[in-house]
This record gives C-alpha cells, structure tokens and sequence, in this order.
C-alpha cells in the first residue's frame, strides 16, 4: 500500500473519529472578528487554542497521520517540499507523548499592540534574510513589545521559517526539532500566557517566517 493511499485512510479514519468529539470552534475562534490579521494569522492563533484546549485530541486528530511520512531523517509528506529534520520520527514521537498527558490551558486572545511588535521583526527579517529575535536595531522581544504596550507576568516569542501554512506551522513548533529545550512547545502550552500576537511574512531564505508573541497580560497603548 502506498504512502499516499495509506495517508488518505488515516485521515478518513481521523475525520470519522472526529465525529465523537465537537471543537467548540466559535469559543477557540477568539481572533476571527478583528480587523488587523489575515486569514492566515487568525488560522494560528485558532490552532494554538485547538491545542490548548485539548492537546490530547489535537495529537491524535491533527498530527499523528504524520508519523508515516518520515523517511530516517526526512519529513515526506505528499505535496509539500521534503522537509529535512534532525532528529527525525524521535522528536515527533515525544511530541506525541507530552500533548498526550499534557493540561488544557487558557484560550488566547489576539491582541494589536503584539501584533504590531510581531510585524516589526518579519518586516526586519523579510528585508535583512536575518534570523533569530534580535532584530538588526539590536531589538530584543521585550524591546518590540514596549513600543505598543505594557505587559506584566511572562512573555515569550516563537518564530518559525519556512512552509507557513498555519496547521503546518503550529505543528513544527510542536515538535520542535532540533531544539533542545523544546521551548516552542511549551510556549505554546504555556497556561500562564493569556494573549497572543502574530505575523507573517516572506522571507529570502526560507521562503516563508511566522513570529509569534505571547503574554500573560498586556495592554496596548
């Protein structure tokens, strides 16, 4: 059997599973009615809440048809570039695991003065081909975020490059390869953080980078 047909079956299989079990899609859909996102970034900030509200059912109806398509240390999924990984099907079996026992956490709310602070970096690295959070100002994270607000509690960036389609997106943070300290993950898992912010863009190496930033509180000014 093919990868591609046994692919076709899973996910038949997961949309008939799918079936036992609602997403309270109008509650999770926190950023759909704001005016300063696109589809695409109102789409990840819905799938971090579909995690976050259950990471148990987001493992097994969203990334466990994954697992098929690793090949060693490469990620081959039918109409996508093959994605070379460095740690291969390892660092997406653990992923599996930890969403597995992992808590629900609080439902993100979008918020402006965050997205803006995301901008600023994609609108840097889109330019420069940069990467990383310092921006080529020398800005920090908590730099960007206190040109259009205050926050208190905690803060986190996450940024991914490369293929931006948002379920895709959310998924590499997840598993986070090649990051030891799995801190994409747990940003994004993170129960302190109640706000979020995102943008996207192009970039000249990767194609394509998401910037993400997290708060457990912030006001815009």
């Amino acid at each position: 059997m093919s990868k591609l047909l046994t692919a076709i079956l899973l996910f038949t299989f997961s949309m008939g599973y799918a079936q036992s079990f609602e997403w309270p899609i109008k509650e999770l859909d926190t950023a759909r009615d704001v005016s300063y996102l696109s589809e695409d970034e109102k789409d990840i900030i819905l799938e971090m809440n579909m995690v976050r509200y259950n990471p148990k059912k987001y493992a097994e109806q969203n990334i466990y048809w994954m697992n098929i398509f690793y090949n060693g240390k490469l990620l081959e999924i039918p109409g996508k570039t093959a994605l070379k990984t460095e740690e291969g099907k390892e660092a997406f079996d653990e992923c599996i695991n930890v969403l597995k026992k992992a808590e629900p956490a609080p439902i993100l709310k979008p918020s402006r003065g965050m997205t803006r602070a995301c901008e600023l970096l994609v609108y840097d690295q889109e330019l420069t081909g940069s990467t990383g959070h310092k921006d080529s100002g020398g800005n920090q994270p908590v730099d960007r975020l206190l040109k259009f607000g205050e926050f208190s509690g905690y803060f986190a960036e996450n940024i991914h490059y490369g293929d931006i389609e948002p379920r895709f997106t959310i998924i590499s943070l997840l598993i986070d390869d090649g990051v030891r300290s799995r801190g994409h993950r747990k940003n994004i898992l993170n129960p302190e953080f109640h706000y979020a912010g995102v943008a996207t863009g192009q970039h000249k190496t990767f194609g394509g980078m998401c910037v993400i930033n997290y708060a457990t509180k912030y006001t815009n000014k």
